[in-house]
């Protein structure tokens, strides 16, 4: 709720100014309306500047505490409770104030009249695309339940397997953490010490040498350059990665990344398989389901080939053909959706499809550190290789001129 200052003429004909408390501003011309006086003017009180409630909206809620509130909304709503009943029970048990503000904002635009998942759309960075759009199919097709449910899996899901790759990640990070301390000081440190050797001997420096030698000027000589440069190059990196071009580049990364590739590409395979086999069971058509999964899936690459296979099947083509034409959909995913589509059981097959790639991430991710092993050995080789050369080289052109 606002506060309105307002400007009215009251039943006597006399003009008086009123500060009204209500959601809008029809809110307050129904008011007056209701004891039959005139409004000249009607404007919103500025609110004065909060630290602690301009926090609280700026905050974040924890991935944990949306699982929480999705896994409980679908509790009550199979229980029968009315929605507004349902997030005003959530509200009370919001673990931070920032998830009771959000919840809040939910009820008051559900009350006006908004539905869920447009009220969601206010809160982009909390709930998401995939969420808000599958929120807005289970509103077209009555199963609001159903979607919350597997929405409650689907975040239940990555929440495990991005706890099972920082757990998988963390000693070898440890180690590559240490690693660069190492190489820093040895170069801020140590070159320069060998630098001023070496110049003295009149020598050409070898290039790893070179390497070193400009690497410690650029964070002693030019330290500042070297900061700003630094510093720009993160804040362009995250815009362009905000940009159209660079989501795409961003998901391009992702299925080709060494080790990490598989993961990403297979989670998404899984992903598209449980939402278009919930869709397709809630009775929403195969070509409005694959639209929806296509803004939803969670990667602009396969997004694409999605879009290309949904106009393909638009115009009479079978699904199972239109993905084979595309690069990540693996044989194996297309001939089952064939056989689904042939035998009239695609929803089951879909299904199954979802299992065997969830049981297949699941295998990489307890692999995970045993992939990373090696990757991490030729990062360090590479380190040590480089400061080896750096140093030694020249010691050896040394001994051969004299």
């Amino acid at each position: 709720m606002s506060e309105f200052d307002c400007k009215i003429i009251n039943s006597e004909g006399d003009i008086q100014h009123r500060t009204i408390t209500a959601d809008s501003k029809m809110d307050v011309f129904a008011v007056f309306d209701e004891s039959d006086e005139m409004v000249l003017s009607v404007k919103k009180k500025k609110e004065s500047f909060d630290l602690n409630t301009w926090w609280i909206q700026h905050q974040k809620p924890k991935p944990q505490e949306i699982e929480h509130f999705t896994t409980q909304m679908s509790a009550m709503l199979n229980a029968g409770i009315p929605l507004l009943g349902t997030l005003e029970a959530l509200k009370e048990q919001a673990e931070t104030d920032t998830m009771k503000w959000v919840i809040q904002s939910l009820y008051d635009d559900l009350n006006a009249g908004t539905s869920l998942s447009q009220a969601m759309r206010k809160f982009p960075r909390v709930f998401g695309l995939m969420y808000i759009n599958m929120i807005e199919a289970g509103e077209k097709a009555g199963v609001m339940d159903t979607i919350l449910n597997r929405l409650a899996q689907f975040i239940g899901k990555e929440l495990s397997m991005s706890a099972d790759i920082k757990s998988a990640v963390r000693y070898p990070m440890i180690v590559f953490g240490v690693l660069l301390l190492a190489f820093s000081l040895a170069i801020i440190f140590v070159i320069p010490t060998f630098a001023t050797l070496y110049e003295g001997q009149g020598i050409v420096l070898p290039l790893p040498t070179r390497i070193l030698i400009g690497l410690n000027r650029a964070v002693t000589d030019y330290w500042m350059v070297t900061a700003i440069f630094s510093v720009i190059t993160v804040i362009g990196l995250k815009f362009f990665f905000r940009t159209d071009k660079g989501i795409i580049t961003k998901d391009w990364i992702k299925l080709h990344f060494p080790v990490f590739k598989d993961i990403f590409h297979k989670s998404v395979i899984a992903r598209f398989a449980h939402m278009l086999e919930t869709l397709s069971r809630s009775g929403i058509h195969i070509i409005s389901a694959l639209e929806t999964v296509e803004n939803t899936v969670g990667n602009k690459i396969i997004a694409m080939e999605i879009a290309k296979a949904r106009e393909e099947a638009s115009g009479g083509s079978g699904l199972a053909v239109a993905l084979s034409k595309g690069r990540y959909f693996p044989p194996m995913v297309t001939k089952m959706i064939s056989v689904g589509e042939q035998s009239g059981s695609l929803d089951a097959m879909l299904g199954r499809v979802a299992e065997q790639y969830d049981s297949e991430v699941d295998h990489i991710l307890k692999r995970l550190t045993a992939l990373l092993e090696p990757l991490m050995t030729v990062v360090m080789g590479v380190f040590v290789i480089l400061m080896a050369l750096g140093v030694f080289l020249p010691m050896w052109n040394v001994y051969k001129v004299f």
